[in-house]
């Protein structure tokens, strides 16, 4: 962002100098050949024409240079009107000055005689330039204005994104933490199974960024990590089954999406339901959406008895709200025994 910042400055102040000589040259000859068709004569003065241009040169020069660190507000339009009038006056006179110090041959009454018409066109000119750069540096400023609020909006999606991450482990961990220390009794060799598939669940986490986009097969690869551990912890109960065809498997997604869909589809599976359970995972690749739902049979009248969704969804939705901007990529379904929850992820790239 700031190289091309610079690029601009650099690329405007060309164009400043280049429009200062414009103006100068189409100044010059414009006044030197209104004075040839009054006069037609080769004695013409140069000074005139010259010292004019070289004025008003230097007139746009100082609007050009002031305008960099002042710009006027919209109560200040006096302000504005002073400081063309203000140089309308110097552009107008001091070529006057300076050509009554060098040439003895120079007729004031002729330039007394031209005098209003010369003053309205540099008038209009100074005051055109002036509009010009107030209107440029304005809309630098709104782009700035605008760089700098998409930079701080970044920063807070990234934060939040960071702090959803914070809030989504430490559930998992305790729980996890806890189904060791009971098989460290019972089943001591399970319990170090399960201590290095913690371990190795967590090392890939840190390795993610929240925002990075990764293909779906390491998704997969992540989630059934993390299926391994969770089995460790609720024995045969747990039963899971993933369906998809491999053409899907090079889909991007977000990092760690699926995992907490997993996690409430078990929580609310074998929390509210006795026996045995089967989570099933759908995927599937259409229009460049890739569709991700994780479907958990439930027991009606318990279930109704849970308030809300828990945090597991709402982290889900706001995730993909920071990520893609819209609020209709999670869904949620239910049928007479089963609950099931749907993630979108456009594939755009």
């Amino acid at each position: 962002m700031s190289n091309s910042t610079e690029v601009l400055k650099i690329n405007k102040k060309r164009l400043i100098h280049l429009s200062s000589w414009i103006i100068f040259v189409l100044y010059f000859v414009v006044s030197y050949m209104l004075l040839w068709l009054e006069h037609r004569s080769k004695e013409i003065t140069i000074y005139e024409p010259l010292f004019g241009a070289l004025c008003i040169t230097i007139c746009s020069y100082l609007i050009f240079s002031s305008l960099q660190f002042y710009l006027p507000r919209k109560n200040q339009y006096l302000k504005i009107l002073f400081i063309c009038l203000f140089l309308t006056v110097m552009s107008v006179f001091l070529p006057l000055y300076l050509i009554n110090q060098i040439s003895d041959t120079f007729s004031i009454a002729h330039y007394y005689k031209i005098l209003p018409y010369r003053t309205i066109i540099n008038f209009l000119l100074l005051f055109c330039i002036l509009i010009i750069n107030i209107t440029w540096n304005i809309q630098e400023e709104y782009e700035e204005n605008k760089t700098r609020k998409e930079e701080s909006e970044r920063l807070v999606r990234e934060a939040e994104l960071y702090n959803l991450r914070q809030q989504l482990q430490p559930h998992f961990l305790f729980n996890s933490l806890n189904s060791i220390i009971a098989l460290i009794g019972a089943k001591p060799d399970m319990a170090k199974k399960m201590t290095f598939q913690l371990s190795d669940f967590l090392r890939g986490t840190m390795r993610k960024d929240d925002k990075q986009l990764i293909s779906l097969s390491d998704e997969i690869k992540h989630l059934e990590l993390y299926l391994e551990i969770e089995k460790v912890r609720f024995g045969h109960r747990l039963n899971t089954a993933l369906h998809y065809d491999d053409e899907v498997l090079q889909a991007r997604v977000p990092s760690m999406i699926v995992q907490p869909l997993m996690e409430n589809a078990i929580k609310h599976g074998l929390y509210n339901v006795t026996g045995d359970v089967l989570i099933e995972t759908h995927i599937v690749l259409e229009n460049n959406i890739l569709t991700i739902g994780i479907s958990n049979p439930f027991e009606a009248d318990q279930y109704q008895n849970k308030k809300g969704n828990g945090f597991g969804l709402t982290s889900i939705h706001r995730r993909l709200f920071l990520i893609y901007g819209r609020t209709d990529l999670l869904s949620i379904s239910k049928t007479e025994t089963k609950f099931i929850a749907r993630i979108k992820i456009p594939q755009n790239d």
